[in-house]
């Protein structure tokens, strides 16, 4: 998204309309005005709520506009071009339901059979019915958080075994895999783009752009979408959409969801295949070899550069098709107080395909000594 600079609605210089207040009162009374009179305190307070006034105009022009927006303004800027916020989704998780024997006849187990922790910090909610076949022990079976952001993420495996009200005796139930995918609203950031990539949705040809758009509207952790089609070597009507969320590498249920979104009949073309796929992971390291001048504080100075390798990597984390440059790294690394540094890792200029994702494995700042310069 291109920067522009802030539009400016009205001029806001409270010295200036102090001074042409002053000259107004001034001429109409025929008489010169000092700092301690009355007249002049009781003008200073006509400035300053001019001033306010003004500042106010200005915040409000600025609101109505989608770069500088935030907040409840923001949504209403949305719904003029059918984007609405992305609100918050619980956390979602496989649980297995396992009976104490093996059972007579099929056992159902209805949608919304609720899970806590032993505490009851959380719940989950079963998505659907599932049913314990006759002679069977066990059944899987998806739940969703019940309250929804970030609380359902991450509890171990096995942590959510509390079975409320039991459809049948002897039945109990766990999480079998790490819930994931809760996520808090859409930030006013993230919306920006989406409402500025609006536009895009309108066209009924699967531009990328239309692509890129309906991504990531399915769920508010994907911070970026590589699509590819058959200018990248797919096949004819295949077209590959990769996601990129805030922890890097996507969900299986998150792709299942982009897919299943952008698979629709009133979204994709006609003749379109869509796939959504993980991003090409680039597994890649940073080593190199810092002296110092003789003069610099050996500790500041080696974590100053250590958390300028930190900082170069995340940015590649940030995107997909971002090119791993050593110059670039190098000019980073070269913080206040570095006579050399001498890069060893990477060697050479990794270029990125439009759906790689560049992801720092380790950063080794290595002490080589130092220099009188």
């Amino acid at each position: 998204m291109r920067e522009l600079p802030k539009p400016e609605f009205v001029k806001i210089d409270p010295a200036e309309i102090e001074a042409d207040l002053i000259a107004l009162y001034e001429r109409d009374s025929g008489k010169s005005l000092y700092p301690a009179q009355i007249e002049r305190l009781f003008i200073n307070q006509v400035a300053y709520s001019e001033a306010r006034i003004k500042a106010a105009i200005q915040s409000a022009g600025e609101k109505l506009l989608v770069r500088f927006s935030a907040g409840p303004i923001l949504d209403y800027l949305g719904d003029l071009v059918g984007t609405p916020r992305l609100l918050a989704v619980g956390a979602v998780s496989p649980f297995l339901f396992v009976a104490s024997q093996p059972q007579p006849q099929d056992r159902l187990i209805p949608t919304n059979t609720r899970i806590t922790t032993q505490n009851g910090a959380v719940a989950f909610l079963t998505r659907q019915d599932a049913v314990i076949k006759a002679g069977a022990l066990s059944v899987q079976v998806s739940a969703i958080c019940e309250t929804a952001g970030v609380v359902g993420n991450g509890w171990a495996i096995g942590q959510i075994n509390t079975l409320v009200g039991q459809p049948f005796a002897g039945l109990a139930a766990s999480n079998s895999a790490i819930p994931a995918d809760g996520v808090e609203d859409e930030s006013d950031d993230r919306y920006k783009e989406r409402i500025i990539l609006a536009p895009e949705a309108y066209t009924t040809a699967g531009s990328r752009g239309a692509y890129r758009y309906h991504a990531l509207s399915v769920h508010q952790s994907i911070i970026d979408v590589a699509v590819r089609g058959p200018d990248d070597g797919l096949p004819d009507g295949e077209v590959a959409i990769h996601p990129l969320t805030e922890t890097g590498m996507p969900t299986a249920n998150l792709l299942e969801q982009v897919e299943s979104y952008l698979s629709g009949e009133k979204l994709r073309p006609l003749c379109d295949t869509v796939r959504a796929q993980m991003p090409d992971r680039i597994d890649w390291r940073i080593r190199s070899h810092i002296t110092l001048y003789s003069w610099t504080d050996k500790e500041a100075t080696l974590a100053a550069v250590q958390k300028a390798a930190e900082v170069y990597a995340q940015e590649l984390r940030a995107g997909l098709g971002i090119d791993i440059v050593p110059e670039q790294l190098n000019a980073r690394l070269q913080v206040m107080g570095v006579y050399r540094s001498a890069l060893e890792l990477p060697s050479a200029t990794l270029d990125l395909k439009r759906h790689g994702w560049a992801d720092c494995s380790g950063i080794e700042i290595l002490y080589a000594g130092t220099a009188d310069g």
